[in-house]
C-alpha cells in the first residue's frame, strides 16, 4: 500500500505544481484577503473571529459571523509556521487537492481494494471541476469539501457495518467540520448520505441505525453551534438573504448537456445566462464514459453477481442524478425543495457527481483477473493525460504580501462581496472608502488618535464645541459596544448606518468593541460543551476497545 500512496502523491503533483513558485494566481474569490482578515483576529487573540474590519470598503462587515471559518483555521496553522498570507492560502489549496486524493483512496480501497482505491483517487483529483474550483474560481471552501466527502461516507459505512460508536463520533465531527467549512456543500451532500443509508438499510433490512445517525447529526449541529446559531437567527440582519436574487437566481445558471458531457472548453470567466459561460462545467469525458462502459461490461459478461455490483450501480445512479440537478429539466426539484435557491448555481452539483462517478470507476480492477495492474495503470494514465492541462492559472502575479495588501489590489479586495454581508442597519451601500479618523456630523473638534484593531477601535478626540455628534468609520451591527472615558455608553447607528456618539467639550477617550450577542455567546458555549462531550465519548470508546 505504501508504494501506491507514493504513486498517488506523485500523480497529484501536476494538479498543484505551478503553485510552488513565488506569487499568486488570479481567481474569482478573495480568500487571500479573508485569510489576512482572519489572521488579524488571531493576532489580537480573538476566537472565534466574527468581524472583518477592512471589508465593506473599510467600514467592516460581520463576514465571519456567516462565512465558514475552517479554511482560515487551516491557513492560520501555516501562518504559525511562518508562511506568508499568500503561501498559506496556496498551501490550503494544495491540501484540498492532495487531501481529497488520500481520503478517496481510504474510502475506495474499502470497496475495491488498493488498486481500485488508486484509480478512484486519481479520477477524483483529475475531474475538470476540481481545477475549476481551484484554478478558476478559487473557491477554497468548496475545494476543501472534496476532502470531507469520502470521510463522511467512510465513517458512515464503518458504522453501519460494525455498529461501533467511535465511527459514529468521527462521522459527527467530520460533518460538523464540513458545516463550518462550506454550508452549501453540506446542504448538497446530506441527501446523498441519506440515500447511502437507505441503500444499506434496504439490503440489510435493518432500519434501527436511523436513530443513532440522527443523534450523530444533532451532535454535529451542537459542535457547529457557534456558527450555525448566528447563521439561523442573525442572517436576516444582513443582505445575505438577497443572494438568491438577480444574477444569483439559480434559474439563470443551468448547465447544458453539451457543457457537462462533451465540451472541453476551458475559460476563466463567469457563469452567465445561456450556453456562453466563460468557464467549464464538464464532469470529465472519462468520468462518465468509463462508468457506463463498466456497467455495460457487467451486464454483457454476466457479472451482475459481482460483490461490488450493487454499490457500483448505486454510485452510478447517484452520480447521474447529481448531473441531472445541473440541468434545467430538474427545475421542478429546485422549486420543490426548500433552500435549494441558496445553492445559487446548479452546476455546483458537479461536486457530488464527481465524487460518486470517481468512486464508481474504482470497481474496474476487481472485474479483471488478468492484466489487472496494467488496466488500472492505463486508466490512471489516461485520465491524467486527458485532464492535466486544465491545472494552470489564467494570470500569475509574481507578488508577495506587501504588494497584495496595498494600492489598487488592496482596494479591490476591500470592496469585494460588499452586498453579501452588508448590515441592513445601513440603508445605502457606501461608494467611497472609509476614512481612518472619525467625522464630525455636528459641532467641532479634532481627532488626535485613531487606532483600529480587528474587532475593536480606540480613538482620542478633543471636542471644541459644547456638544458634538461624532460619526466613526465603522458600520453598525448588533454586538458593537462602546465606552467614553471608560464609562459604558449606548452604541447605535446614525441614519447612514454608521456608529455615532454624542460627545461634550473636552478631551475624550472612546473605545469601541465588537462582542458576541446572546445568540453568538450561547453558540460558543454549546459548541464547547459538545466538544467536551465528544472527547469524553471518544475516550470511553477507545478504552472500551482496548479491553
Amino acid at each position: 500500500m505504501k508504494r501506491l500512496l507514493i504513486i498517488l502523491l506523485v500523480l497529484s503533483l501536476p494538479t498543484f505544481a505551478l503553485m510552488l513558485k513565488f506569487g499568486i494566481f488570479t481567481m474569482h474569490d478573495f480568500h487571500v484577503f479573508r485569510q489576512f482578515e482572519f489572521s488579524r483576529c488571531f493576532a489580537d487573540g480573538v476566537f472565534p473571529c466574527r468581524w472583518s474590519p477592512d471589508s465593506g470598503l473599510g467600514y467592516g462587515e460581520p463576514l465571519f459571523v456567516f462565512y465558514g471559518q475552517f479554511p482560515y483555521w487551516l491557513g492560520q496553522i501555516f501562518r504559525t509556521l511562518a508562511f506568508s498570507i499568500i503561501d498559506s492560502v496556496k498551501a490550503v489549496f494544495i491540501l484540498s487537492l492532495v487531501g481529497s486524493g488520500l481520503t478517496m483512496f481510504v474510502l475506495a480501497r474499502r470497496f475495491w481494494g488498493n488498486l481500485g482505491g488508486l484509480v478512484s483517487a486519481v479520477f477524483y483529483m483529475y475531474a475538470p471541476y476540481r481545477s475549476v474550483d481551484v484554478w478558476v474560481r478559487g473557491a477554497l471552501p468548496e475545494a476543501l469539501s472534496f476532502v470531507f466527502f469520502p470521510l463522511l461516507f467512510y465513517f458512515l459505512d464503518r458504522y453501519l457495518l460494525l455498529k461501533k460508536t467511535k465511527y459514529l463520533l468521527f462521522l459527527s465531527l467530520t460533518f460538523a467540520l464540513l458545516i463550518i467549512n462550506h454550508n452549501l456543500s453540506t446542504y448538497m451532500i446530506t441527501p446523498f448520505l441519506g440515500f447511502f443509508w437507505l441503500f444499506y438499510a434496504v439490503r440489510s433490512r435493518s432500519w434501527f441505525s436511523a436513530l443513532p445517525l440522527i443523534g450523530a447529526g444533532l451532535l454535529s449541529g451542537l459542535l457547529a453551534a457557534f456558527y450555525l446559531l448566528p447563521v439561523l437567527f442573525e442572517n436576516s440582519l444582513t443582505t445575505v438573504t438577497q443572494t438568491t436574487q438577480g444574477y444569483y437566481n439559480f434559474q439563470l445558471h443551468y448547465a447544458t448537456l453539451h457543457q457537462v458531457f462533451i465540451s472541453r472548453f476551458w475559460g476563466y470567466g463567469g457563469s452567465v445566462w445561456g450556453p456562453t459561460d466563460g468557464l467549464s462545467f464538464s464532469v470529465g469525458q472519462l468520468h462518465w464514459i468509463l462508468p457506463l462502459l463498466i456497467a455495460a461490461g457487467l451486464v454483457i459478461f454476466r457479472k451482475l453477481r459481482h460483490p461490488g455490483t450493487p454499490l457500483f450501480f448505486f454510485c452510478l445512479a447517484m452520480g447521474f442524478f447529481a448531473l441531472f440537478l445541473t440541468h434545467g429539466k430538474s427545475e421542478f426539484i429546485w422549486k420543490l425543495i426548500p433552500g435549494m435557491a441558496f445553492v445559487q448555481f446548479p452546476w455546483r452539483f458537479l461536486s457530488p457527481a464527481v465524487f460518486f462517478l470517481s468512486l464508481a470507476v474504482g470497481i474496474l480492477p476487481t472485474m479483471i483477473t488478468a492484466y489487472r495492474s496494467l488496466v488500472s495503470a492505463l486508466s490512471v494514465v489516461a485520465v491524467v493525460l486527458v485532464n492535466f492541462s486544465f491545472y494552470h492559472p489564467d494570470i500569475w502575479r509574481p507578488i508577495g504580501d506587501n504588494q497584495q495588501f496595498q494600492g489598487s489590489l488592496w482596494n479591490e479586495q476591500r470592496s469585494s462581496a460588499l452586498l453579501d454581508y452588508w448590515p441592513k442597519t445601513a440603508p445605502v451601500l457606501p461608494v467611497h472608502f472609509a476614512s481612518v479618523d472619525p467625522v464630525f456630523a455636528s459641532g467641532s473638534g479634532q481627532s488626535l488618535l485613531s487606532r483600529p484593531h480587528s474587532q475593536s477601535a480606540d480613538y482620542s478626540l478633543e471636542i471644541a464645541s459644547p456638544q458634538a455628534q461624532v460619526t466613526f468609520p465603522i458600520v453598525y451591527f448588533p454586538g458593537w459596544v462602546g465606552e467614553i472615558d471608560r464609562r459604558p455608553v449606548y452604541v447605535g447607528p446614525d441614519p447612514a448606518g454608521l456608529i455615532s456618539l454624542p460627545l461634550s467639550r473636552g478631551l475624550h477617550q472612546v473605545s469601541l468593541k465588537f462582542i458576541d450577542t446572546p445568540v453568538r455567546y450561547w453558540g460558543n458555549v454549546i459548541s464547547l460543551a459538545a466538544l467536551v462531550f465528544w472527547l469524553l465519548g471518544l475516550t470511553a470508546c477507545l478504552i472500551y476497545d482496548q479491553k
